[in-house]
């Protein structure tokens, strides 16, 4: 795609490597739909819902991703996604970024969330310290085809549906009402609304979930997480995840393997990258972050997919005895590059990928936590990326919801992935090329329902690896 010199040139200093010149185009939105329109001419709509069954072996492809993460942490993570087909398809992205690689797609590249299932949507806090509800997981985050996006979220919704006992018909009408959720987003995003306006939708609980949800009150489920959610503050981790040690010092309880304490020399080491850590973030957050000194740090791992890696808790004490407490995550290659090659056209080599995640989650969220920055670790070539540990971040529990809820639920999840799209110029041609055709969602729905009988014969040579003992088991 042509592009032209950015309006807002950027300064050759500046520490930010990854390239969006992809998704930066010099063409009207109305030209940028009409190629979304020519695009729908040479790959129609019924070619999507062709599911392409791939060659491949999960088990080799797990182990592969399992050998970068502590073995010690395996048995848990393998406890963890043995839970269920829908817990295995979150722990497992890169089979399914494999296998899409080699789907026929639309290839429109946008800033992908690479991880769009219908539990990574949840509650967070703005800096002004209003409860959001958007994306809240960028680990996969990345340029790419916008399809990849809302494959997976369709492939979710099938597998939570059938979790909760859902009859198929219903299911099958949750997907097509997202389906057309999206494409209606989209064209209300390009249509209707400005570039100003699309920056700065709202995704405010107490006025966009009432909005969206035709002025009714929020239902019982939503006001319970949301009550809950203004809970979880510094504070409230404190007092759960801290205790007073034998000196009369404020640290970390112990919780193993889960939860351990690390060594001086990582001590040390963490210390270290958090300076670096601490030129990433705006000089107000930087000016903040110098009031505090570490107390305390542990390896702390959470997730399912990401359990495993190498996660940390920091405790900080401020100068006026308050606390703080940053989660400090791995961040590892797009879709797990070394488990199944998933190179894509739009797959860069250089950006640090702390930097990467940073980047894609600030585009596609509406706010993000003022606190999230990333840094590189030279001596082990691997990256990290920080944030505020809880600080208001709630999820909904999938498996209590009716179907009425359940339905509204999704839509949501909808409606929010086609406004992170639509951050991007070119998810302009994505809404030339989905229009408001209603074949996109039957065709779409066919495709998903073959891929998650696809996920659940992955699970089920999962769970046989498991009992045979080629993978280990938690005793």
């Amino acid at each position: 795609m042509s592009t032209k010199k950015d309006l807002l040139p950027r300064d050759s200093t500046s520490n930010l490597r990854y390239d969006l010149s992809q998704i930066k185009i010099d063409k009207s939105v109305n030209e940028l739909i009409q190629m979304g329109k020519n695009i729908r001419e040479k790959i129609p709509f019924e070619q999507l819902a062709d599911f392409k069954p791939i060659d491949r072996d999960v088990v080799s492809g797990i182990q592969h991703v399992e050998s970068k993460l502590i073995s010690e942490l395996l048995p848990l993570r393998h406890k963890r996604l043995a839970a269920s087909p829908f817990s295995f398809f979150r722990g497992t992205d890169e089979l399914m970024a494999y296998d899409l690689s080699k789907q026929v797609s639309s290839n429109i590249p946008v800033i992908i969330s690479g991880d769009a299932h219908i539990g990574n949507f949840g509650f967070y806090a703005s800096p002004e310290r209003k409860l959001l509800f958007d994306l809240n997981d960028f680990d996969e985050a990345t340029i790419g085809s916008w399809d990849w996006d809302v494959r997976r979220l369709l492939v979710s919704i099938i597998l939570t549906g059938e979790q909760n006992n859902l009859k198929t018909e219903t299911i099958d009408g949750v997907l097509k009402s997202a389906i057309q959720t999206y494409q209606q987003i989209l064209a209300e995003c390009f249509n209707d609304h400005s570039a100003m306006e699309r920056y700065y939708f709202s995704t405010e609980v107490e006025t966009f979930l009432k909005t969206e949800a035709d002025d009714k009150d929020l239902p019982k489920i939503w006001r319970k997480i949301r009550d809950s959610a203004e809970q979880r503050n510094s504070d409230k981790v404190v007092k759960k995840f801290t205790t007073i040690d034998n000196r009369g010092h404020l640290v970390f309880k112990e919780n193993a393997p889960r939860t351990v304490h690390v060594s001086d020399i990582r001590f040390k080491q963490i210390s270290d990258h958090l300076q670096k850590y601490n030129q990433t973030v705006s000089p107000d957050v930087a000016l903040l972050l110098s009031q505090f000194h570490i107390s305390d740090i542990v390896r702390h791992s959470v997730g399912v997919g990401s359990f495993g890696t190498r996660c940390y808790l920091v405790l900080l004490t401020a100068i006026d005895g308050s606390h703080l407490v940053l989660q400090i995550k791995e961040a590892l290659p797009t879709r797990r590059l070394q488990g199944f090659d998933v190179t894509t056209q739009y797959s860069q080599n250089g950006p640090d990928n702390g930097e990467r995640i940073v980047t894609c989650q600030q585009v596609l969220q509406r706010a993000s936590d003022p606190l999230l920055g990333y840094y590189h670790n030279a001596d082990t070539g691997r990256s990290f990326y920080v944030r505020q540990f809880w600080d208001m971040k709630e999820s909904m529990n999938l498996e209590k919801m009716d179907e009425d809820d359940f339905k509204t639920y999704a839509q949501i999840c909808a409606l929010l992935l086609a406004r992170g799209h639509a951050q991007s110029p070119t998810a302009a041609i994505v809404q030339g090329y989905v229009g408001k055709k209603k074949k996109l969602a039957s065709d779409l729905v066919t495709w998903a329902t073959a891929y998650a009988k696809q996920v659940h014969r992955d699970y089920s040579a999962f769970i046989e690896a498991l009992d045979d003992g080629e993978l280990s088991k938690e005793d």
